[in-house]
């Protein structure tokens, strides 16, 4: 369609186009545009001339007379938009090369030419692509200042113990080979020392011995706890509560291939790096040689490695039955069943005791004192057999004479895997503690089935911990720098730009976020009142987040806080004495928790003290429901296969 003889502007042009299956009258013309030559082409919501299934149905004659109706109408309100747009245009091109944006200038010259546009809503079209190429922009500059003042290379200068002379000791072998004798035989002779190990269970248990076999006044602190000594030099402390702050003469590090655990390597990581001591025992898995080896040569510490071996032979026995029922009966006195869930483990010990068999039950979910107490109870002869978990993997030492797995395969949070020869020798490792066997141990599997892969993974050798990717947290320090460099205080933004922008370096440390800390930061981060660092603790509290009571217990103290509340101890159950096995763990897990709490935010965990002295009664029941001959599990299975045996597929 040509242009009306009236119309001041030579180039203009207008002419019917598509868009969103209706036909319009558009305007367009070519113009010099920030140096740029374009066509810029569309219509406004007033020139709709109709469907466009519709329109093919008019004739000629009657497609012109509602051009010409709308084109008078509305061709100057068409126009008007034309220029306007044409402006707006302009105004983003200048904007983005003063600011030095790179906008997509192909893609933009054929949206504003395709005729498609409407051109009423130019403008803020522009405008979002301008706050999107700003956001970038900053984001670009904000990854890069993030990435010159979070270089993770640089990660051993931010603690004390670079600026003193240390060494490291690493003592390696397999279990029961005498690497944390050793140890404690140097804390007994070291002014000051302290023992970092992975569980609470094994700092109670360090702090035990010190103090009543090799005669050393030590103290314990764990996230739950402090018992603390009148004068003691040495400490038995879970390795996050490293203090790098003291300047002690020995620090002990048990465990130490954990340098590759998915989930925690990165507070073996900060022990290595920080422990500010003139000796740094390293015990662990052979596996680990090549790790420590990387960690001295890029810390520049003279390095001794001391190679153990087992004490008593370790070796692979017999199939215990060709059915699990048959095999039960052939569990002897110094027996250690292997199941991988507290289900599993609480029915196996409902089929011993029905056998007439004492046993004692050992699981993850117990609290430290009560496997403690299960494990008295094995050690000292009130037990025959003791039903375990992977729990006994670390720690517990305890006179088991053969390790029996009933399974070969673990829930590793996706699927059942087969065990790693890592785990399943470390396990089986258990048998024939030195100090408590003159016989050798034995590891065997229940059945055939089972017993087959046990003696490949007995001989198959343990993969070297990689000498490289050791993990690095998320810390309040490196979190409050992210903070004021970007100006933004969501804990989830924080964890993330760190993910995503602590600079690396080739590769030898990296960050670590775990994504239950990602998934609960969302969600802290909705409650407006809490600040920073509370947003922080409560993030990395030790609360499973699986376990709905535990979880929604969380949910609820985070909810008070924000609110500016006390938190207050007003979820026990009314009777300890009356409670189920199940309740009974839970609130323990709940009080032990709390505790963690009250050390960190003691402003709101009002009631420590509290927590302290109820602890013992539910300790006691959850104890005395072990102790007891009642059934605890739920039983289940079909017949001739018991709920707690998981069959080898064929």
């Amino acid at each position: 369609m040509n242009t009306p003889p009236n119309s001041p502007t030579t180039d203009l042009r207008f002419s019917r186009t598509l868009s969103s299956n209706r036909v319009w009258l558009a305007a367009g013309r070519r113009a010099i545009v920030a140096g740029e030559n374009l066509r810029v082409f569309g219509h406004i919501p007033e020139t709709c001339l109709g469907q466009q299934a519709h329109w093919r149905r008019r004739t000629s004659e009657a497609r012109d007379a509602a051009e010409q109706e709308i084109l008078r109408a509305h061709g100057a309100h068409l126009e008007q938009a034309l220029e306007a747009a044409i402006a707006e245009i302009e105004a983003y091109l200048e904007t983005c090369r003063s600011e030095g944006l790179q906008p997509n200038l192909n893609k933009l010259r054929e949206d504003w030419a395709s005729g498609e546009m409407d051109l009423t809503r130019v403008g803020k079209a522009l405008r979002q692509s301008l706050d999107d190429m700003q956001a970038r922009l900053r984001h670009r500059d904000l990854a890069e200042q993030i990435g010159r003042t979070v270089r993770l290379s640089d990660y051993p200068d931010t603690f004390p113990a670079r600026r003193r002379p240390r060494r490291l000791i690493a003592v390696l072998g397999p279990t029961n080979s005498g690497k944390t004798h050793d140890a404690f035989e140097r804390l007994a002779t070291a002014a000051s020392g302290i023992y970092l190990g992975p569980l609470r269970l094994l700092a109670l248990e360090a702090f035990t011995r010190l103090n009543d076999e090799f005669g050393v006044s030590a103290s314990l602190i764990t996230g739950e706890e402090r018992r603390i000594v009148e004068g003691s030099r040495v400490t038995a402390s879970t390795i996050e509560m490293l203090d790098p702050t003291r300047e002690i003469d020995v620090a002990v590090i048990d465990e130490i291939q954990m340098l590759s655990d998915p989930d925690r390597g990165w507070a073996w990581t900060q022990a290595v790096v920080g422990a500010n001591a003139r000796e740094v025992w390293l015990l662990g898995a052979l596996s680990a040689e090549p790790a420590i080896q990387a960690l001295a040569a890029r810390l520049g510490l003279p390095l001794e490695v001391r190679h153990k071996t087992r004490k008593h032979p370790l070796v692979v026995g017999h199939a215990l039955a060709n059915n699990p029922a048959g095999a039960l009966r052939k569990a002897r006195r110094g027996d250690a069943f292997i199941v991988f869930s507290r289900r599993d483990a609480l029915n196996l010990r409902d089929d011993l005791l029905a056998l007439g068999k004492p046993v004692a039950c050992i699981y993850g979910a117990l609290s430290p004192e009560v496997r403690e107490r299960e494990a008295r109870r094995f050690a000292g002869g009130d037990a025959d057999i003791l039903v375990a978990t992977d729990a006994i993997g670390m720690g517990l030492n305890l006179p088991i004479q053969r390790v029996v797995f009933t399974a070969v395969h673990k829930y590793d949070g996706v699927k059942r895997a087969e065990l790693t020869p890592s785990l399943l020798q470390q396990i089986g490792g258990r048998a024939g503690r030195f100090g408590h066997q003159d016989e050798e141990g034995v590891v065997a599997g229940l059945t055939p089935a089972e017993h087959g892969i046990v003696t490949a993974l007995m001989k198959a050798p343990q993969p070297a911990l990689a000498p490289a990717g050791f993990q690095i947290t998320a810390g309040s320090a490196y979190l409050e720098q992210i903070a004021d460099m970007s100006g933004d205080h969501r804990l989830e933004a924080l964890l993330s730009l760190f993910l995503l922008h602590a600079d690396c370096g080739d590769g030898f440390f990296t960050p670590f976020v775990p994504e239950e800390q990602l998934a609960r930061a969302a969600q802290l981060d909705r409650m407006k009142r809490l600040t920073l660092q509370q947003k922080h603790t409560f993030s990395m509290a030790p609360m499973a987040s699986q376990n709905e009571t535990i979880d929604g217990v969380w949910r609820d103290w985070a909810y008070t806080a924000n609110q500016g509340k006390p938190i207050q101890l007003n979820f026990l159950p009314a009777s300890a004495r009356k409670a189920s096995l199940e309740d009974a763990e839970t609130t323990v897990r709940l009080l032990a928790a709390y505790r963690w709490f009250g050390y960190r935010l003691p402003e709101l965990f009002i009631d420590h003290t509290l927590a302290d002295e109820s602890l013992a009664p539910w300790i006691s029941a959850v104890d005395g429901h072990l102790r007891s001959r009642y059934k605890q599990g739920v039983g289940g299975g079909r017949k001739g296969v018991p709920s707690w045996y998981w069959p080898q597929k064929r």
